[in-house]
């Protein structure tokens, strides 16, 4: 049709036609033509106008939708349908033409489909239509990631706020969690934004303080960053304390994993600042830690490990057992970084059996790794292999893959240490791979110890 448009009007621009269709208000306009049968509108009118009254509601607000597709769960929160209902109709809509079918409860609405459908609900619904279908939508969102989050990661404080009232997915295990957030990611970004738009400031900025612990497991950094750009916006937009420092203290660390020290201090004080209202022991322990972990990369050492012990203080007194541990691990990190073996043992010894206490599989792994350096450096690399190996179970069963390759390079040291090149070259040129395919600059580090360990023989 865009063709027989320039076709017509041969005095015609391409690029005035690409401006039309960039203008999505007037995108039907612009591919409307004097033959009715040719008008995209008349047409999708002919299939709208031969559904029944229920399912013309239906089909109206899934054009509200944030995201380019959504799954029936999804769909019956938006339009305010019960489930069962909801897939009734998602069939209905889908042999006749209006909605596609991607695969088992996966859809959605061709973007010409999906303007239609919006051009409906502002000339059929009452002017607040919108604003309620995206705030049911964004709740949906929300208590779903929470479930996700919490099915991977149990001891976060997800906030998804009060109740809604329509199904949640099942998420009965950690690989549901991740399989549901990998699906969703795009449209988790998407909602927060909308909610924003509209008004749904609660929402807005819960949903980042809720999900972010998934984002930093897949490594979404950049992603995770602009989703607290807008956290960030809806919390001081509704003057919540408490939104603010969460937000706050995501935004610092997915600054400091992107490398940028200063911006991620700047937040981590931020939430701090915030947290003085809000008074969440959470919030002050993980802010305080974070600022002694870049302290010490900064070099800052005396500084860093007396405000790391300020964080362990903070979460003893509230029983915050995780954080607690968090911070010992820390301190483990700093005194093997100095040599002090025996001192560093001792700490992560402690944080191992206060992760395995409260059930935490994968800070268990992690700590593994702190244990696993720590046995290295005092000659007792066989007993660190084990620990390596214990790790990188956990990690391939959650395809945590960064923390794969990190639990491999620590692999590589002990296997060193023990004077297996074969085994040392085997473990560095599986986790060559992971980084190389990330653009990480880790790799770089790598490649030279390969090339090392083959000079070396």
């Amino acid at each position: 049709m865009a063709a027989e448009r320039l076709i017509a009007r041969p005095d015609a621009t391409l690029s005035a036609l690409v401006s039309e269709l960039a203008a999505e208000d007037s995108r039907l306009d612009a591919l409307a033509e004097e033959d009715e049968l040719s008008d995209l509108r008349a047409v999708m009118t002919a299939s709208y106008q031969a559904l029944d009254d229920d399912t013309t509601r239906f089909f109206r607000r899934l054009g509200l939708h944030p995201g380019s597709e959504f799954s029936g769960e999804a769909a019956a929160a938006l339009t305010d349908t019960p489930l069962p209902e909801a897939r009734r109709r998602l069939d209905h809509l889908t042999r006749a033409n209006l909605v596609e079918r991607l695969r088992e409860n996966r859809y959605r609405l061709h973007d010409l489909v999906r303007l239609y459908a919006v051009e409906r609900v502002r000339a059929e619904e009452e002017a607040g239509a919108v604003g309620e279908a995206v705030g049911r939508v964004a709740k949906w969102y929300t208590h779903a990631a929470a479930r996700a989050q919490l099915a991977e990661h149990p001891e976060f404080p997800a906030v998804p706020g009060d109740g809604q009232g329509h199904e949640l997915p099942g998420l009965d295990s950690v690989r549901d969690a991740l399989d549901w957030f990998e699906t969703e990611r795009t449209n988790l970004v998407a909602v927060v934004g909308a909610a924003l738009e509209h008004g749904h400031h609660g929402t807005a900025w819960r949903l980042p303080a809720t999900v972010y612990g998934l984002f930093e497991l897949r490594r979404y950094w950049h992603e995770w960053r602009d989703l607290h750009t807008l956290g960030l916006r809806a919390a001081e937009s509704a003057g919540d304390a408490f939104g603010t420092a969460r937000n706050h203290l995501g935004m610092g660390d997915a600054q400091w994993l992107l490398g940028d020290l200063d911006a991620a201090v700047r937040h981590y004080r931020a939430a701090l600042a915030s947290n003085r209202e809000a008074g969440d022991p959470w919030v002050e322990g993980f802010a305080l830690r974070q600022l002694g972990v870049v302290a010490w990369q900064r070099g800052e050492r005396g500084g860093a490990v007396e405000t790391v012990e300020r964080a362990i203080g903070v979460f003893h007194e509230a029983g915050e057992r995780r954080g607690e541990a968090m911070g010992l691990l820390s301190l483990a990190d700093f005194r093997a970084d100095l040599g002090g073996f025996d001192t560093a043992l001792g700490h992560c010894r402690a944080a191992i059996r206060m992760f395995e206490d409260i059930g935490d599989v994968w800070s268990t792994a992690w700590a593994r790794c702190t244990l696993g350096r720590i046995l290295t450096g005092s000659a007792r690399a066989g007993d660190a292999v084990a620990e390596y190996l214990s790790s990188i179970e956990v990690f391939e069963e959650r395809d945590d893959r960064d923390s794969r390759a990190v639990a491999l390079i620590g692999l590589a040291e002990a296997r060193v240490a023990l004077g297996d090149g074969e085994g040392a070259r085997e473990a560095l040129g599986a986790a060559l791979d992971y980084l190389r395919d990330h653009g990480d600059p880790r790799a770089e580090e790598v490649e030279a110890r390969l090339l090392r360990l083959a000079a070396d023989g």
